[in-house]
């Protein structure tokens, strides 16, 4: 596997490739006007908005509340994802306005600083960055530019490892998802993950941690690290992970008293792996195994699960004694209210964002570093949303079987 390579059939090629053809159509150029024209009206509108509230007053508009008058306007140029475009900035005779939309002297929207991010995450140098958002945007990252978002990148990054955490998570969910990473040779490594979730449904990704394998001293590294920062478990119900021993072992030692569900998605994956006759029992086995899983009540449940063992025993004995394994484990989301079960008898919250993950690491192939590979992990949640509140951080520190299995779950 070879890391990323933008030399050949590289972003910008392809945008040209898409930019020339739409050209040869004929529809290009008014797509490209009507989205610039857009651009630089919702832009403009926004300047005149805030504008209009700082000194008191709209355009042409008599109010007692004003406090300066207008006195024209100063040019600007934004660079957007659609290309530069030129907006009109109000100005006032004695104030100077401060806008919130885009800061005062910055002439990069916040979206093409995150684009400029993900090119470094991966792997882009500075020629091929430039080389690319000159075809892409019709204008180039200088290297200062491009040092102080990676700076406030990593700042953050440093902020988020040793924030305070506020013990109010009901849920935690824990998983880890296999990337290589190339030091002595490339190799797969995990790199652990806590994600929680409130009452009211926000989630956040409390801690991840590239380690060397899944064992209890691995998680336990995470885990204590989480306990010290805040996240004791006092008001959490519930810990959701997979039947990997280190992490039940992990778990047992710092939330002795915490219950734990095991990932019922998981389990599926199991059984199907277990399947030996898979043309003939796979989709019949598959549909009452996953049965289990939705019925009212525990008991309900563990009447399903007797008549799937004398129904299969015969037939696919081992798939059987994958079900059994631990069933105990796997049934503990029947004591929470309804309406609470699909968001806890799996680890799908994190499932979910691994699936996004992997698209993006199958494009790199292999992080050369570990550095490089917190960096671009921390990215990713950065433009998802998952590691705080807004801006906070930054701010405060300037395969096929599985999506089987998924289906049937």
């Amino acid at each position: 596997m070879k890391p990323l390579d933008f030399s050949e059939d590289n972003l910008a090629n392809q945008w040209r490739y898409v930019n020339t053809n739409l050209k040869h159509m004929g529809i290009w150029q008014d797509i490209e006007v009507k989205m610039k024209n857009t651009l630089r009206f919702s832009i403009q509108a926004v300047f005149e908005e805030e504008f209009a509230m700082q000194i008191g007053a709209g355009l042409y508009q008599r109010s007692n509340t004003r406090r300066d008058r207008r006195s024209g306007y100063y040019p600007r140029t934004i660079t957007t994802t659609y290309g530069t475009v030129t907006v009109m900035v109000p100005k006032a005779r004695n104030l100077r306005p401060e806008y919130k939309f885009i800061e005062k002297y910055k002439r990069r929207h916040e979206h093409f600083d995150r684009m400029v991010l993900v090119g470094m995450l991966l792997g882009m140098t500075m020629r091929k960055q430039d080389k690319f958002f000159r075809a892409f945007l019709g204008d180039s990252v200088s290297h200062t530019t491009a040092s102080a978002i990676l700076n406030k990148i990593e700042s953050a990054l440093s902020g988020y490892r040793t924030a305070k955490i506020q013990d109010e998570y009901e849920y935690i969910y824990l998983d880890a998802i296999w990337i290589k990473i190339k030091e002595l040779d490339i190799e797969n490594r995990p790199v652990l993950f806590a994600l929680g979730k409130k009452k009211n449904g926000r989630k956040k990704v409390l801690g991840f941690k590239l380690a060397q394998g899944e064992s209890e001293e691995d998680w336990l590294s995470l885990l204590n690290d989480l306990y010290r920062r805040g996240l004791t478990g006092e008001n959490a119900k519930l810990v959701i992970s997979d039947n990997c021993k280190g992490l039940k072992k992990a778990v047992n030692f710092v939330w002795p008293y915490l219950q734990l569900q095991l990932c019922i998605v998981h389990k599926l994956r199991n059984i199907l792996s277990h399947i030996q006759q898979k043309k003939r029992h796979r989709r019949e086995l598959m549909q009452d195994a996953s049965h289990i899983f939705r019925a009212s009540s525990k008991k309900a449940a563990i009447k399903r699960i007797r008549r799937f063992s004398e129904k299969w025993k015969s037939l696919e004995p081992k798939a059987v004694e994958a079900l059994m394994r631990d069933i105990e484990n796997y049934l503990v989301y029947y004591e929470f209210p309804a309406e609470a079960r699909d968001q806890i008898k799996s680890t799908n919250p994190i499932e979910s964002m691994f699936r996004q993950m992997r698209v993006m690491t199958r494009r790199v192939g292999y992080f050369q570093s570990a550095k490089s590979l917190h960096v671009f992990v921390f990215g990713v949640l950065w433009e998802k949303d998952l590691i705080g509140e807004g801006e906070e951080l930054i701010t405060r520190k300037n395969t096929a079987r599985n999506q089987e299995a998924f289906s049937y779950a």
